[in-house]
Formats: C-alpha cells, sequence, structure tokens
C-alpha cells in the first residue's frame, strides 16, 4: 500500500489536471438544462436515426430551409457526434440534461489536452489552459450538443501524441495521433487541416521523411473510405459536398467585402478570446501599450464612419457609438493575438512556433475567408493555440523586462474573463429556453384548436414545435386550410412574412432573455452562430424579448 508521503505526492502531481477539470465542470454545469439550441436540433435527429438505422446515419428527410430536402444534403458535419448521443440516449433518454451531461466529457478532455500541449510550450500551463477555457468562445460551445467541442478535444489530443511520437520516434504515439486525428475529421470536417498541420510540423522537425509519414497515411484511408461510403449511401460523397458548400461564398475579387470580412473576423476573434483583452497590460513595454491603445481608438472611429461593418442597430447615435466601441475592443484582441502569433515565430523559430502560428492563421483564415459564415463555432479550433500563446508571451515580457509578475496580475485577467464569459453563456441559454418556452405556451394556448398550427423558423423552436404537434410551414407546398394557425418568430432563420390576403393577424407573444446581453440578435449586432445576424459574436445593449407572431388562415 501507498504511504501517506506517496499518497500526497500522486495529489500534488495531479492537482493541476483537476483543478482544471472542475474549474471546466462547474462553469458549464449551470447550464446543463439549457434547451437545444440552433444546429442541436439537427444532431439530435441525426442520433434518433442512428438508433433506428445505425448504418444509414442521414437516411431521412428534414425541413429546415423552409422545404424538405435529404438530411445528408441539409447537415454539414460528420456523424460522430450524433453516434455519440445515440449512445447516451440508449441508455439514458434524450433529455437536455442527461445530453449536456455527456458533452462536459469532451469539454473536460478539451481542456486537459490544452494543459499537457501547453507544459510542452511554456512553464505556466496551468493559466494557459484555463485561459482557453474560460472564454466566450468555449464556454458557450461547450453548453452546446453540436460537434465542435468533441473535435477540440480531439484535435489538441491528437497534437499532444504526434509531438511526442516525434519528438521521441515512438510508434504508439504517433499511431493514437492519427487514429484520433481520423476521429477528429469524422466529428467535424474542419479536422481534416489536422493533417497537414502534423505534416508540415514533422517535416520542419525532423528535416526528412521517415516513418512518421506512414503513419499519416492511415486518415487519407479512412477519410476516402468515408468519402465512399457515404457516395454509395446517397449519391453524393460528403467530404466533397461539405468542402464546396463551406467554400461557396468566397470570392476574392470583391476586394471590399474582404476587407469587411477581415474586419468582422477580428471581431469573433477578438470576442471570443476576450481573456487576452484583460492581460494587456502584461504583454508589452509601455510604449506599445500607448500604440495600441491609440490604434483602438482610431478603429473605433474608423469602423463608426467607413461603413465596413454594421448591423439594424436599435436606438440613437449612443447606441451606435457603444456598438463600435465594443467592435474597436474585440478587433484589437484580435489583432493583438495575431500579433503574437507573429512574433512568437519571430522570437523563436522553431517547429514549434511554426505549428502554433499555422494552427491559429489556418483556422483564421478558413474561418474569416473559406466557411459560408463568420462564426464562434468555426473560429473555437484556435482558442487553445491562443491561450499558450498568450502565456508565452507573458514569459518573454518577463524575461525582457525581468519583471516578476504577481499572482494577483495573473488572476484577475482571469476572474474578469470568467465573469464575461459566464455571462455570455447565460445570454445564449435564456435565449435557447425562450425557444422552448414560446413552443411550450403555443401549445397551451391552442391545445384545443382543431387546426393545424403551423410554425416558420427552425433552429431549437423548430425542434420543441414539432414535439408540441407543430408543422414546419413548407414555402414549396404551402398546405394552409382556413383556420389554421401560423407562428413566425421574429428572431430566427428561414422565415418570411405571409400575405396579408391569405392570413390574419391574431397577436403576439413575447418572451423575456437576457436584457443586456445578446448573442444572437439583429438589433444589437450581435451573431455568434453567424455574422449575417450581426458582426459581433455577442454584444452589450437594450436587447428586446423574443418576439413570436401569431397568425390565422383566411
Amino acid at each position: 500500500m501507498l504511504n501517506n508521503k506517496k499518497i500526497i505526492d500522486v495529489i500534488s502531481a495531479h492537482r493541476a489536471p483537476i483543478i482544471i477539470a472542475l474549474v471546466t465542470i462547474l462553469c458549464l454545469a449551470f447550464f446543463v438544462n439549457k434547451a437545444f439550441h440552433i444546429d442541436d436540433t439537427l444532431f439530435v435527429w441525426a442520433a434518433k436515426q442512428i438508433q433506428n438505422c445505425p448504418a444509414d446515419f442521414y437516411g431521412f428527410y428534414v425541413n429546415w430551409y423552409g422545404f424538405d430536402a435529404p438530411m445528408f444534403l441539409v447537415t454539414q458535419n460528420p456523424p460522430i457526434a450524433c453516434y455519440y448521443i445515440a449512445l447516451v440516449a440508449s441508455l439514458f433518454g434524450f433529455g437536455e440534461i442527461t445530453i449536456h451531461i455527456s458533452f462536459l466529457v469532451p469539454a473536460v478532455a478539451a481542456a486537459l489536452g490544452t494543459y499537457y500541449l501547453a507544459k510542452r510550450y511554456c512553464s505556466r500551463p496551468v493559466w494557459a489552459a484555463l485561459a482557453a477555457v474560460l472564454t466566450p468562445g468555449f464556454l458557450v460551445s461547450g453548453t452546446s450538443v453540436m460537434c465542435d467541442v468533441m473535435m477540440l478535444a480531439l484535435w489538441v489530443w491528437s497534437v499532444f501524441f504526434w509531438l511526442r511520437g516525434i519528438e521521441k520516434n515512438n510508434s504508439p504515439d504517433l499511431f493514437y495521433a492519427v487514429v484520433l486525428a481520423s476521429v477528429c475529421a469524422l466529428t467535424k470536417y474542419f479536422g481534416m487541416s489536422l493533417l497537414p498541420l502534423l505534416f508540415v510540423y514533422a517535416i520542419v522537425k525532423k528535416r526528412e521523411f521517415g516513418r512518421w509519414a506512414l503513419f499519416l497515411l492511415i486518415p487519407i484511408l479512412i477519410l476516402a473510405c468515408y468519402q465512399w461510403r457515404t457516395y454509395s449511401l446517397y449519391g453524393y460523397g460528403l467530404l466533397s459536398t461539405a468542402t464546396a458548400y463551406a467554400s461557396a461564398r468566397f470570392n476574392p475579387s470583391q476586394y471590399l467585402k474582404l476587407l469587411t470580412k477581415m474586419i468582422t473576423g477580428l471581431t469573433f476573434t477578438g470576442g471570443c478570446t476576450a481573456v487576452i483583452l484583460f492581460y494587456i497590460p502584461l504583454l508589452w513595454s509601455k510604449r506599445t501599450l500607448l500604440i495600441v491603445s491609440v490604434f483602438t481608438v482610431l478603429l473605433i472611429v474608423v469602423l463608426r464612419y467607413a461603413g465596413l461593418i454594421g448591423g439594424q442597430i436599435n436606438g440613437g447615435e449612443f447606441a451606435k457609438w457603444f456598438l463600435f466601441v465594443q467592435a474597436g475592443l474585440m478587433a484589437a484582441a484580435g489583432v493583438c493575438i495575431l500579433l503574437i502569433m507573429i512574433m512568437d515565430l519571430w522570437k523563436s523559430k522553431n517547429a514549434e512556433s511554426l505549428l502554433l502560428l499555422l494552427w491559429t492563421a489556418g483556422t483564421f483564415v478558413f474561418a474569416v475567408f473559406v466557411n459560408w459564415s463568420i462564426n464562434a463555432r468555426s473560429l473555437l479550433p484556435l482558442i487553445p493555440a491562443a491561450g499558450i500563446l498568450l502565456f508565452r508571451q507573458i514569459e518573454r515580457y518577463e524575461n525582457i523586462f525581468a519583471r516578476k509578475i504577481k499572482i494577483w496580475q495573473l488572476v484577475l485577467p482571469l476572474v474578469i474573463s470568467a465573469v464575461l464569459a459566464i455571462c455570455v453563456c447565460r445570454a445564449d441559454y435564456l435565449l435557447a429556453n425562450s425557444a422552448r418556452s414560446a413552443a411550450a405556451a403555443i401549445s397551451r394556448i391552442y391545445k384545443d384548436n382543431p387546426r393545424t398550427i403551423w410554425f416558420q423558423g427552425h433552429w431549437g423552436f423548430q425542434y420543441y414545435m414539432e414535439l408540441c404537434g407543430g408543422r414546419a410551414f413548407n414555402f414549396r407546398i404551402p398546405q394552409l386550410e382556413s383556420g389554421d394557425i401560423v407562428i413566425i418568430p421574429v428572431n430566427n432563420t428561414n422565415a418570411a412574412y405571409l400575405s396579408e390576403d391569405s392570413v390574419a393577424f391574431n397577436k403576439s407573444l413575447m418572451f423575456t432573455k437576457g436584457r443586456f446581453l445578446a448573442t444572437m440578435n439583429i438589433p444589437s449586432g450581435a451573431g455568434f452562430y453567424t455574422n449575417i445576424l450581426g458582426p459581433l459574436p455577442f454584444a452589450f445593449g437594450n436587447v428586446a424579448g423574443e418576439e413570436y407572431l401569431i397568425y390565422s388562415v383566411k
């Protein structure tokens, strides 16, 4: 048996991972009752299909764009996360709390993977991991049941094993890395970009080809099999279909549009990794900080008057300035991340720094210029790298200026970032739950109505309306009859007003959500899940409730 000293040593050795795991769980545990939200619905539907027919995961039709379409054309994600949900639901059911608790596992895995990876890069790996976890981008994504955090967990652990395997010429580690990379790509298609990242790191580190290159053939073979299997099932290779969908709106000839995308991408990057704003005093000299401050002020003024970004902002001049102040601060934070990334490679000039640069820059370029829209989910993969880069720069600051950073200087920015991230989580939580409440209230109001209740809009609202017996409106084949009810959510997707000749307005229902902070709200400029709704991932301001318009068919 272990004596007391050995027990204490074991506990001390595992204290840091335990702290990181507990912080992650505690931050996300408040939101396990969150309603299914945005694309959660697609993953839950696919999981139900998998329970009925495991080999045909996308073999059903959904009404997601206002008309019925095959699921394999609607969803742009591979099915690993859906299989995970199906497995959990087969044991515990499809309740929100059950599914959300199960998704704490990949969130904790991503946090711990960031910690063990950071141990190779900096002397404060706990702080680097917490700086990644306690961000709006990570925590809000961690409250969903989509594939993003699961993909991130597989990503960071694959990088960890690959670095260790290359360094020690260890075949088991290389094998673990490529297996995790394969599953990562089948969790979210962006995971395929991990393969060239691992290749470049190895070739720069080793300066020659070796047996490590053979391991990279394993995920290529697995992805080729997936492409062939989905083509044989659905007549479409889903890898190539998703690639075409992601880049459908990319047009390098529209320079002004590219500049607008760049600015919006910086606001999303800085907003999702807002922790860097609070650590800025520890990053550079006072002169550099003055330059950064002047740059931020000028950026706010330019954004206000250049028309590069904007939204349908409610309120007067103060509300507009307030939006652009937030946009300027977020964009400045985004610029700081890219600047730290470049400086790290400039100072270190090694394979490890190159890996961080390609990891961060590659994610940024894809999310901003290639993907169909800019959103926090697409930028999530760069957050662990940003946390590591942040503390590498802080260590560089200590060495250059020979200053010992005090513990409160490390704790206070992290606490502020955690408070901000949890507030953003709460805003998204209230938004998601308002759709569930709306569906339940509409069902109660019209429970004795013999006519059909139609609804527009999708996301979580569709999931709960269909559970209550509502039917999704089909714009291509309307089936309205006299006396039917039509529900139109104001803040949703793929909804449109109907002609006054065919419907009569009855009333509107308003459901409360966060009053001063929004994640998806056009008048506030917030578009966490797509910049089509707003140029910021989240926004402070006067946020109205969720409105649902109710019509009856004439």
